[in-house]
């Protein structure tokens, strides 16, 4: 055999297999790389989400949410599992498209359902004491802080609907401004002066006999 064309092939066989070997390299690279971004296998949790963005106060109808598969250690412990705990509740913060809906996040339409022409309205106090032994049910009255610390009276006897936790409040009145947030049942009337007082005072509120 003529050594140049000998060593030719071998030089030949030896470039094949280096691409042969290029070409298995990338597909594993492939591979793994596929299977590093697919979602790991493990338990999951079926949980109520908002079909689309939603407003506070709006009553939350079937085709406003849907619901997803989390894993199992990430859902939220409040999170709600099941459609039929929210439609025809009231949403008490307002929600993005997907987000996971929480128990503090709704309250019982029947709150506000009972009377003609109530509505929900949201406002801080500064006194988190006081908040810490408010109910939802409680009658109340508001009142706001003069500028010589003197109260004046914005809204007498209103039903608290709900008392959202802290996590759930940041998103509504105040932006996540200091102190407890306090969502209440008011009149036409009430609701206009008590959403003009919470934009400009400081608020506090007197806890009425029922």
């Amino acid at each position: 055999m003529n050594p140049g064309r000998w060593i030719s092939s071998l030089l030949r066989t030896v470039r094949w297999h280096r691409r042969g070997l290029a070409i298995v390299a990338a597909a594993c690279a492939l591979v793994f790389a596929l299977a590093a971004l697919s979602p790991s296998s493990g338990p999951t949790r079926t949980v109520v989400v908002s079909a689309r963005p939603l407003t506070a106060g709006v009553v939350i109808g079937a085709d406003d949410v849907t619901t997803a598969e989390l894993p199992a250690q990430s859902a939220p412990s409040s999170a709600l599992t099941d459609p039929a705990q929210v439609i025809g509740q009231i949403l008490v913060a307002p929600r993005p498209s997907g987000a996971t809906l929480l128990g503090e996040d709704i309250v019982n339409s029947s709150l506000v359902t009972t009377s003609d022409g109530l509505s929900l309205v949201p406002f801080r106090i500064s006194d988190e004491g006081i908040a810490s032994v408010l109910e939802v049910g409680d009658l109340i009255s508001v009142v706001a802080l003069g500028s010589e610390g003197q109260p004046v009276p914005i809204v007498d006897r209103v039903r608290i609907a709900a008392l959202p936790a802290p996590e759930a409040s940041g998103s509504l009145s105040g932006s996540g401004s200091g102190g407890a947030l306090v969502i209440v049942a008011a009149k036409a009337d009430q609701a206009g002066m008590l959403a003009a007082a919470s934009a400009s005072y400081e608020l506090s509120i007197i806890l009425e006999a029922p």
